[in-house]
Parts: structure tokens; sequence; C-alpha cells
């Protein structure tokens, strides 16, 4: 029931984002290629769902078997794996002092899981450009993976992915350098994750 709910309201709300444009929007000049841009990217999300609420997530065995055992050279200070029932998941803090990096990580496999991912997996799908007084979000790619990075003015950084169509990804940093962020994603190997 959720899977044909959520099949019926993701298409319904992309087509009112794109039907919702601006006066100057309103030509009479056919919108072909976006269109049809917008409904493969809903075939994708409906193709990418189906093949996850099959999947089996994650053990508590294979997600210690890839958590990192350190990540900037800070060492793992803690973590909790697989904490909801029938769901896939793991969370890591790396830290040294108040420097400290938190991995948050959700397998989209299973029904639970792939409706915790959907917003991971539908982000994935947009371009992010976006400033204010409090920071910035942008689209980013590191080391090869589609990012939604954000900067707060305080010098904290997230990122959020939806890696290999499967895996919502969350990263928040504290006193931690712009520099430094390619590197995390590096030392998190997420190829590793299977």
């Amino acid at each position: 029931m959720k899977i044909i709910i959520s099949s019926f309201i993701i298409p319904m709300v992309l087509l009112l984002i794109i039907s919702c444009g601006s006066k100057e929007d309103n030509k009479t000049e056919p919108k072909t290629s976006s269109t049809n841009d917008l409904v493969k990217t809903v075939e994708d999300i409906q193709d990418n769902k189906r093949t996850l609420v099959n999947e089996t997530p994650l053990t508590k065995e294979q997600f210690e078997a890839w958590m990192p055992k350190t990540v900037l050279g800070m060492p793992l200070t803690s973590s909790a794996i697989n904490v909801i029932s029938g769901m896939g998941s793991c969370g890591g803090t790396y830290s040294v002092n108040n420097r400290r990096v938190r991995v948050m990580v959700i397998d989209g496999a299973g029904e639970k899981g792939n409706n915790a991912v959907s917003t991971y997996r539908f982000s994935s799908t947009r371009e992010y450009d976006e400033k204010g007084s409090w920071g910035y979000t942008k689209s980013n790619m590191i080391n090869g993976i589609k990012v939604k990075e954000s900067g707060l003015k305080s010098g904290k950084f997230s990122l959020s992915m939806f890696y290999n169509n499967r895996f919502a990804v969350d990263v928040e940093t504290y006193e931690v350098s712009h520099d430094e962020l390619e590197q995390i994603v590096k030392d998190l190997n997420l190829e590793q994750l299977h």
C-alpha cells in the first residue's frame, strides 16, 4: 500500500513543481525536453524503488566490517548499528576534543529502508545552488559521488548523498575545514558498502 501511494505521490509532486512556473514561463513554446527529462527521472526513481524493496538490508556484521576505524585521523568514538528493526542503518562519531565528524548511513533495502531513503533519492536528482545569510547549499562532485553540500556561517559543514542508488549517507562536521571534505568522503570507503 505504501509503495502504491508513494508511486502516485512522487510523480504528482514533480508534475506540480514543474507546472507551477512563473508568469514568464507561460509561453506557448513546447517544453518537451524538460518534460521528457522529468518523466525519465520519475521512471528511474520508480525502478529504483521496485528494485530496493525486494533487497535484504545489510546485517550488523556487514556494517561493522565496513565502518572505518578512523576518519581524518580521528578514531571512532561511538557507534550504533541497526537500531530500527527491519531497516539497515548505522551511525558513527569520529572525534578528538571538539573536532568531530558524524556519519549516518541508511540502507535503502527492504520496505522500511526504501521509504527512509526516498528524500535522498529525490534530492540526488536535483541541482542545488542556494546562498543566504545562514550559509550555502550546492551540488558538488566529491570523489566521483554527487553530493549535496551545505556550509553554515558558523563553519559547520554537512554532506548528503544517495550512494550507489541504495545508501543514504549524511555527514556533519565540527571544527573541520572545507578543504577536508573530500578526504572525509575518501576515508568512508563507500565503495565497500554492498
